[in-house]
Order: C-alpha cells, then structure tokens, then sequence
C-alpha cells in the first residue's frame, strides 16, 4: 500500500511540474508576443537568388541576450531548416513552422559563436544573423555542419547586407 501511495504521489508531482513547465513557457511567449509583431514570412522583393543551403534553426534569441530564447511566433522550436539568400534579404523555410524572411536592411551584423542557450559546438559552427524588428533587436541562429557552405553562407550575406562577418 505504501508503494502505491508513492507513485500517485510521484505521478502528482510530476504533473504539477510539468503544468508549471507549460503554463511558464505560454505566459513568456505572450509576454514576447507584445514587445513585438510577427516577423515577416516573405519579402516584399526577393531579388535574385546568390545561395540555397540546407541549416539547423537553432533559435531566435534577442541580440543583447543569447541565453534568452524567443518563444513567440514560433520561433522557439528547433529544427531542419532551408535557408535562401536573396540579393534583398533571407529567407529561412523551417520544417514545420512558418517562414522567417529578414530583409537586407534590418540585418545589422553577421557573425559566427561556438554556442547559444543549450547548444555548443566548434568554434565559429553557430551563425548568428543579428537584426532589428519593430523596436527590438533579434539574432537567429543557424548552424551548417559542413565547413565549406559556412563559408559560403558568410560570405554571401556580406555581399547582400555590405558588412564584412564577424568571427
């Protein structure tokens, strides 16, 4: 009888944490949802197309705080993705989740990190496109596994936004 009475107790805990969890996870995306709009899905002109490249979405986290992952619209799931580089912007196809398109203007830095919130990996594998959204300052977070699409992928967006990326 003890036994039982201890798992119904265990099982209880466990689903009070996890309602926790949840209940956290939804207040700070709402709280998210008001410091900004929905970032775009699409372009208005999307220009010629200079690279496509399969990617990791790692997050999207606010550029002064990479530890501070963005719940809202979506953008706080993790996954496959497929990233465009147009002459006038980015646009990342994550599987699973709406679009993301930062257009040239509003990226204000490239670079690359070794980690971001829960993630770690070789020096420089993260790149980190820094850019500006209504009054906010965002960084996405890609990784591409293969050394030279990274390059690639670097120097691309130097040629589209004009800024030289930072390492």
């Amino acid at each position: 009888m003890t036994k039982d009475l201890m798992a119904i107790y265990a099982g209880i805990l466990l689903a009070f944490i996890g309602l926790l969890m949840i209940t956290s996870w939804l207040r700070r995306r709402k709280k998210q949802e008001l410091l900004f709009e929905q970032p775009l899905e699409a372009l208005e002109f999307f220009g010629e197309l200079l690279l496509q490249t399969n990617a990791f979405y790692v997050a999207t986290t606010f550029a002064n705080n990479s530890l501070e992952r963005i719940n809202a619209y979506g953008l706080g799931f993790r996954g496959k993705c497929q990233v465009l580089i147009f002459s006038e912007g980015v646009l990342i196809l994550r599987d699973g989740e709406v679009p993301l398109a930062i257009d040239r203007a509003d990226i204000f830095n490239v670079g690359s990190t070794q980690a971001v919130i829960d993630k770690a990996v070789e020096s420089g594998g993260i790149i980190s496109v820094d850019w500006n959204h209504d009054e906010s300052q965002l960084s996405t977070h890609l990784r591409i596994v293969d050394t030279l699409e990274r390059e690639k992928f670097l120097n691309t967006v130097s040629k589209v936004t004009l800024r030289e990326a930072t390492k």
